[in-house]
């Protein structure tokens, strides 16, 4: 190994040292709460070493958001790869992400600071933006695919537009996973313990009332659903 080699290398370890420490942060003290001092020291880094690897704040939790979504889409992409039907790997592609969620809420919270950041000035300061497009595009990407094999094998209604029937799929089960992340990690957030609604059952029956919706009539969507559900998310 070069010398060359062996400097990237260090500088790749040293930055997601500093991604990791900043995600232990986000979990112990929360986004907002997030500082770059604290960063520098839970990494063991002086603050100007820092400042190579990331702009700022924004920059360094975009570096995150880069991180999560490049995993997920990962996730999902490999959905594609099992010898299931369009109509399951649909399933499983919301299992996977809300799951995902579940595992790593220091990810989803970068995700939706990615989805809220609004000053243009920030966006085009960080070279993690377009990663981070690019990474959700090829997660819709998959969907698109699943969609379309599900209606080449039958198991989804051929009528919708594959493109249209993901951009509805994947917005709506962004709320579900949305109201997961709340559900587990904002106390204030007492909607399900109040009516006495468990998260696995919520997410469930939404999961059944898409299969209503895009199954043909040969797939008897109630009783898959159930088997999928007890096998993958409890």
């Amino acid at each position: 190994m070069g010398t060359s080699e062996r400097k990237e290398r260090e500088k790749e370890r040293k930055k997601m040292l500093i991604l990791e420490s900043a995600e232990e942060l986000i979990l112990e003290k929360g986004l907002d709460n997030l500082n770059m001092d604290e960063i520098a020291e839970r990494a063991e880094v002086s603050k100007g070493s820092l400042y190579q690897y990331f702009k700022n704040k924004t920059d360094l939790v975009l570096g995150i958001c880069n991180k999560a979504t490049d995993m997920l889409s990962g996730q999902i992409a490999e959905v594609l790869t099992k010898d299931i039907p369009g109509i399951e790997m649909v399933y499983t592609i919301g299992a996977t992400f809300l799951n995902f969620v579940r595992a790593h809420p220091e990810f989803f919270r970068s995700m939706r600071f990615f989805d809220n950041l609004k000053d243009t000035n920030q966006l085009d300061d960080s070279d993690y933006v377009e990663m981070c497009q690019g990474n959700m595009n090829t997660s819709f990407t998959s969907m698109v695919r699943a969609i379309q094999i599900g209606m080449q094998d039958g198991t989804i209604n051929s009528s919708y537009d594959p493109k249209e029937l993901a951009v509805l799929l994947w917005s709506t089960s962004h709320g579900m996973v949305n109201m997961a992340y709340l559900h587990q990690n904002t106390p204030h957030f007492q909607l399900l313990e109040k009516n006495n609604i468990q998260m696995d059952s919520l997410f469930e029956g939404y999961m059944k009332l898409i299969g209503c919706g895009i199954a043909t009539g040969d797939q008897d969507v109630q009783d898959d659903s159930k088997s999928f559900f007890e096998t993958d998310l409890n």
